[in-house]
């Protein structure tokens, strides 16, 4: 007879004999079987008392639950019930459950991946880049298991086995779980090298400030590309496909949820792109669509299109209204970005403008925290002309207009406080924008479009850049 041990409150007890078993369970066979527990340490004590000898018989024996699992039970069937169990209810991550199958092999993947003492793990190599130190564990698994299975389809391919037969590219959980030690060693250094790459792209885009990258799970399949056709990306015809395909997953907001599917694809689909000039683009640029309406609710960085249309003004040639200098510099040099809204809130609310209108990103821009401060709540046409007069800045009308113009605005309407004629000349100034980007027409039709949830951006600071 098997002896299972188990831990009663703070007294070890161990299964004297297997509970039996109940017409019931004949019937209606469960893994979970109470076994009946007798206390095997410490020594019984003596109990002075008639209730203290009652409280004994009723330490003695207990009924201890045991959850029997054959040896063929999945790995997944086994977290499900550690999980269901824990009183915790907190479920396994990906990382943890792959950690636990590696060490079977000798393998340390958590020492790996975080290094430990004097040893720098993957981690810490891909921190040393802003853009990359929130790079989760569970990513970068993600993206060895796309390289490995997407190597697998290839062979497959080559092999003469077609439909079915083909192994799946794939980022799931499930499919993670059973990918062997032997992937993880073949692809995590020319993934990390992926990322890293990848890094560089993003920056070449005009992202700086980790706050403002709008999917990072969009990133993973990026990387894994990368990983593939390395420099390559360089190449003018690659980078312009690169380019359309993320700005086309940003502005569509295709990233947002159940991204393992889409990952996958993309994978795929944008490698055949790449190595066949005939080949369809990904589904992400064909199914991407962008509402002009969806300007007008855009309020606040939770949005990813937000990030993605801010960093964008800034990669088109955004300068200071004080500084002069191109806002990615500032950005990039860290010197202080503020969010300002170019009617000033107290000027719209002055003038009975909606918050829902006078919030949107069409009446939003980016400029350093000292213009912002010499703006304050002026009608626009005061605090142009106060900054261009400024000792420390000294600009004629039309140079502080061509400034301006670096916005996406017409100064026309702003000298003249024309806040209705402004708001719709900007806002196909910006809709421009987005369709050079995704390389393709925005919607005309008027459907509903998502709205941000809050109208006010306060809620939500960024490092290094205030509202």
């Amino acid at each position: 007879m098997k002896t299972i041990s188990i831990q009663i409150g703070d007294r070890p007890f161990f299964s004297s004999s297997p509970a039996p078993v109940t017409p019931f369970e004949k019937t209606n066979p469960s893994p979970l079987r109470f076994a009946k527990c007798a206390a095997s340490s410490p020594p019984r004590q003596s109990f002075p008392s008639a209730k203290g000898a009652a409280v004994r018989r009723q330490t003695e024996w207990e009924l201890a639950p045991v959850i029997e699992l054959k040896k063929e039970t999945t790995k997944e069937a086994v977290c499900l019930v550690f999980e269901k169990v824990n009183t915790g209810g907190v479920q396994l991550s990906v990382f943890e459950l792959v950690t636990a199958q590696y060490a079977a092999n000798g393998f340390n993947l958590r020492r790996d991946w975080f290094g430990e003492g004097a040893f720098k793990g993957r981690l810490a190599r891909l921190a040393t880049k802003p853009l990359l130190r929130d790079t989760a564990a569970t990513d970068f698994l993600q993206g060895v298991s796309l390289l490995y299975t997407f190597e697998r389809q290839q062979q497959d391919v080559a092999s003469g086995k077609i439909g079915k037969e083909l192994t799946p590219v794939s980022a799931k959980r499930e499919h993670i779980l059973i990918m062997p030690l032997s992937a993880y060693e073949r692809w995590a250094d020319p993934l990390v090298n992926g990322f890293l790459e990848a890094e560089k792209f993003l920056r070449h885009l005009g992202f700086h400030n980790p706050s403002f990258l709008p999917y990072r799970p969009q990133i993973v399949p990026l990387a894994a590309v990368l990983t593939l056709i390395g420099e390559r990306w360089l190449e003018p015809v690659i980078q312009d496909k690169l380019m359309r395909w993320f700005w086309c997953g940003v502005f569509g907001e295709l990233y947002g949820s159940a991204t393992e599917t889409r990952i996958a694809l993309d994978l795929q689909q944008l490698m055949r792109w790449i190595e066949d000039g005939s080949s369809p683009p990904p589904a992400t640029i064909v199914g991407a669509n962008f509402q002009p309406g969806r300007l007008e609710t855009m309020r606040n960085r939770i949005s990813a299109a937000y990030r993605g249309l801010y960093t964008l003004l800034q990669l088109q040639g955004a300068r200071d209204f004080f500084w002069k200098a191109p806002m990615i510099e500032i950005d990039r040099n860290e010197q202080g970005i503020d969010i300002h809204h170019i009617f000033p809130r107290k000027w719209c609310e002055d003038h009975g403008i909606e918050p829902s209108i006078y919030n949107s990103i069409v009446n939003k821009t980016a400029i350093s925290y000292k213009a912002n401060r010499k703006i304050g709540g002026s009608a626009p046409s005061a605090y142009l002309a106060q900054i261009q007069n400024d000792p420390a800045v000294r600009l004629s009308t039309s140079a502080m207009d061509n400034i301006v113009e670096t916005h996406c605005i017409d100064p026309a309407f702003l000298r003249a406080d024309n806040f209705a004629g402004f708001f719709e000349d900007r806002r196909n100034r910006l809709l421009g924008i987005v369709e050079a980007a995704m390389g393709k027409k925005v919607s005309g039709m008027q459907e509903q479009v998502a709205e941000d949830a809050s109208d006010s951006e306060d809620d939500f600071p960024v490092e290094g850049v205030s509202y």
